[in-house]
């Protein structure tokens, strides 16, 4: 974030605005031109907030390291979603690091608001609709520029080669407008949701564990914040 100034938005520009935080626990910036905010981690003061790695954030340390030492191994996909699995979306993200050492890569890790309530609420079979239904907006909507996997549970992987993160941001942006105007109808009842998302963009280090704890960090970090975020 440090030194941009202005960047395209649908606006025409954004215009960057520095806004006041509680005990400064971490950075926000908000658009004056069209309102969309940005955040980051590297606030003053860090103590206030959990950014421990979660246990699918652990896994997906052990995960990386073994797909590292099996090259070559096969893309799988995930049966409910026909999106590509934790596994498939490991290898995807080694085998782009091994070819593309300069080239721009970022990931979003996003998962459903309330899941397990919604689960209690109705049942598994409604929650198997709005997984299936969120992984077709999430492939959709990110066909021609990334690629989308299920991680596990209700938490999605998206790979988005060549792109920055202010171009992925303005993306995700767009997709979380587009969930929470969506309606699904369970036993005739409407049913919305929204999600969280966290963006994380590659350092160019070669380290791919840490690549995919920071999305899950950011990912938290929009928990934390009451959820239906992108944070950056």
């Amino acid at each position: 974030m440090a030194g941009i100034k202005s960047i395209a938005c649908k606006f025409g520009k954004h215009e960057w605005q520095k806004m006041p935080v509680p005990d400064n626990k971490y950075d926000m910036w908000q658009c004056t031109v069209c309102g969309q905010k940005k955040y980051n981690m590297g606030g003053s003061d860090d103590a206030g907030l959990d950014m421990g790695v979660s246990s699918q954030a652990a896994a997906a340390q052990t995960t990386l390291t073994n797909s590292a030492a099996v090259p070559g191994g096969s893309v799988t996909y995930d049966n409910l979603t026909g999106l590509m699995d934790r596994n498939g979306s490991v290898i995807t993200i080694n085998n782009y690091l091994k070819k593309n050492k300069k080239n721009n890569f970022t990931l979003c890790m996003c998962d459903i608001d309330g899941f397990t309530k919604l689960n209690e609420t109705y049942e598994e079979k409604c929650g198997d609709m709005v997984l299936r239904d969120m992984a077709s907006i999430l492939k959709q909507e990110t066909e021609n520029v990334g690629v989308a996997g299920r991680w596990g549970g209700d938490e999605f992987l998206i790979l988005f080669p060549s792109k920055n993160g202010d171009e992925v941001y303005d993306i995700m942006f767009n997709i979380r407008k587009k969930i929470n105007n969506r309606v699904l109808f369970f036993e005739g009842e409407g049913i919305s949701v929204t999600m969280s998302y966290g963006l994380a963009e590659y350092d160019f280090s070669g380290d791919a564990n840490a690549f995919v704890t920071e999305a899950e960090q950011k990912l938290n970090l929009a928990k934390q914040m009451g959820g239906d975020q992108v944070v950056f």
